[in-house]
């Protein structure tokens, strides 16, 4: 990466950073917005007036307010998302859509949020209303359930909706990712060609989907790279199935929302003894999403140093099963194409990174032969 890169590199990292703090103190400010006045907060005094309008009909009334709810978020923070995620990337030069294209995207992306926003807390509060203070347990559930049919959908539903795949047919690397593919035991639907190059100027690597969707998608522009390091990258993504870190993830995260929604379940209880509400009335969202929210900040450290911990025994596997030298040439490339910084600060490695920093990668990456 030459210096000027560099420089400009570290000033990305340090809006992105900015970004991150921006966004905890904008949702922060909506959900004050929302909460202060206690009984006569704007968000009570919404509820009660969907709940007229719904004639008390507790399915009508709770889908109802959470759209608004959601709907009025996306709204408000639509220009603040505009300058974050598309104008940022057009300064540091890493995109290629459009403002129209961009925008097209937000509201589709926004519109399965808020679809699945709203499944989830009607869920959420159905259980309140028939398990009333046990109903934490059964959310739990359906957030394992619905991680698991997301997982399935992703490939085939979601990611279609805003970028084309074809099945990668021919390419100088094909056999070799195969032969380890076969290697590792993966059973996989097919590998995949993502043309993400019409959108933006990153390249990626995934292993998606699960079962009978699963299979191995490379971005337009990692199959530009030399075949050894594609073998590397997709090595290192197939180090994440044989360490069986999909799971892993799963029951740490699962852990956590489980403790969550206990911490939550009390908080609710205080809430609704403070307020005059019912348990199952979804006057309480605000809280629900502040409480949560929090919540995951105060975990944030945990998920990603696991993450860290994950990505760097995927990186082991690369190494074993690939090109060392070819690993370390992707991962520069990587950083120079996705204005990576090389080293971060350990604090912000500790809080916001879920992958080591690249230059730990890569130092790992160059040293390996020497150290086996």
């Amino acid at each position: 990466m030459t210096e000027e890169r560099k420089i400009k590199a570290e000033r990305y990292e340090r809006i992105r950073n900015l970004c991150f703090l921006s966004d905890q103190a904008l949702l922060g400010l909506f959900l004050l917005l929302f909460l202060y006045g206690r009984k006569a907060s704007l968000g009570l005094r919404l509820w009660r007036w969907t709940a007229e309008l719904c004639n008390s009909n507790f399915w009508l009334s709770t889908l109802l307010f959470t759209f608004l709810f959601e709907a009025a978020y996306v709204i408000l923070t639509l220009p603040y998302e505009y300058l974050k995620d598309y104008r940022v990337e057009m300064k540091f030069g890493l995109t290629n859509q459009t403002a129209f294209g961009w925008l097209k995207d937000f509201f589709k992306s926004s519109a399965l949020s808020v679809a699945l926003v709203m499944a989830a807390f009607l869920f959420c509060y159905a259980a309140m209303r028939y398990f009333g203070e046990w109903w934490f347990i059964f959310a739990a559930a359906g957030w394992i359930v619905l991680q698991i049919v997301l997982g399935m959908l992703f490939p085939v539903l979601i990611l279609p909706l805003f970028y084309k795949s074809e099945e990668l047919k021919e390419h100088p690397c094909r056999e070799e990712l195969l032969k380890l593919i076969e290697r590792a035991g993966l059973k996989i639907t097919g590998l995949y060609r993502l043309d993400m190059s019409e959108k933006t100027k990153k390249a990626n690597a995934m292993l998606c989907g699960l079962g009978a969707t699963r299979r191995i998608m490379l971005s337009d522009g990692l199959l530009e790279y030399l075949p050894e390091e594609i073998v590397a990258i997709m090595a290192h993504e197939i180090g994440h199935y044989k360490k069986r870190h999909i799971w892993k993830l799963a029951a740490l995260h699962t852990i956590l929302i489980f403790l969550g929604l206990f911490i939550l379940s009390r908080i609710l209880l205080w809430y609704c003894g403070l307020c005059g509400l019912e348990l199952c009335e979804a006057g309480t969202l605000p809280v629900f999403v502040a409480v949560f929210s929090i919540w995951q900040l105060v975990t944030m450290p945990l998920t990603n140093g696991f993450s860290r911990r994950c990505e760097y025994e995927a990186d082991l596997f690369a190494l074993e099963n690939a090109d060392n030298l070819a690993f370390a040439s992707a991962l520069k490339r990587l950083a120079e194409e996705n204005l990576a910084v090389m080293e971060v600060d350990r604090l912000i490695e500790i809080f916001l990174y879920s992958h080591p920093a690249t230059g730990k990668r890569v130092a790992m990456a160059e040293n390996y032969k020497a150290r086996s």
